[in-house]
């Protein structure tokens, strides 16, 4: 492995190791990100950390505030529809570009998905993430174009924050929605990627339960 690729994979884990803890974060506990105290933590520089703190920031997982520091962004129930919306709108914008053909390798994902929501209890809060997690890759994967791609990833984690705190509340209610999205994942057809989006609006869309 290069030297680039070696930093590559710590950065990116860092950055997937970051989201996992703001997003599970309890609801209204303040976090502070100390540039000092992540360097240390993931054993990297000053640089690439403030460059993970800056894609957290486009995000808008995090935020500055003068005399604080790097702060996660409090989650403002008046904000909920407003950011649900917003998303439902950036996977319909998708459905406008021209979509690649789905590999194997995608397929088999989708499938590994439905497998990992099958073994989903309500507690569960990990693999709650996991499965979010792994429907980030799969969707950021098939947009073609980076700056929808870069939209799309920074509406998925708001969206994500407020399931874990759905979850927070009412274990089963944000189970059964997790498991109907997946369900309406999983059952796309005839199985290419404008239906993939489209069965994903359909599951934000549809009731829990169905």
């Amino acid at each position: 492995m290069t030297q680039a690729s070696q930093f590559d994979t710590k950065h990116t884990r860092t950055l997937d190791a970051l989201r996992r803890t703001i997003c599970m974060a309890p609801p209204g506990e303040d976090l502070i990100l100390h540039e000092t105290t992540l360097t240390a933590q993931y054993g990297m520089s000053r640089t690439p950390i403030r460059q993970i703190l800056q894609r957290l920031a486009y995000e808008r997982l995090v935020e500055t505030k003068s005399g604080v520091g790097t702060v996660v962004v409090a989650m403002a129930e008046d904000n909920r529809n407003r950011d649900l919306v917003t998303h439902r709108g950036i996977l319909q914008a998708v459905l406008l570009h021209q979509l690649p053909p789905l590999t194997i390798a995608q397929h088999s994902d989708i499938l590994a998905l439905a497998g990992m929501a099958s073994m989903l209890e309500d507690e569960d809060r990990d693999l709650h993430y996991d499965l979010r997690n792994r429907m980030h890759a799969l969707l950021a994967e098939v947009i073609p174009d980076p700056i929808l791609r870069d939209t799309f990833s920074a509406s998925f984690w708001r969206v994500v924050r407020w399931h874990m705190q759905d979850l927070a509340s009412d274990k089963k209610g944000a189970a059964e929605t997790l498991r109907n999205l997946i369900r309406h994942i999983a059952g796309y057809t005839p199985r290419d990627s404008t239906d993939l989006f489209r069965c994903v609006i359909d599951g934000e869309l549809a009731p829990a339960g169905i």
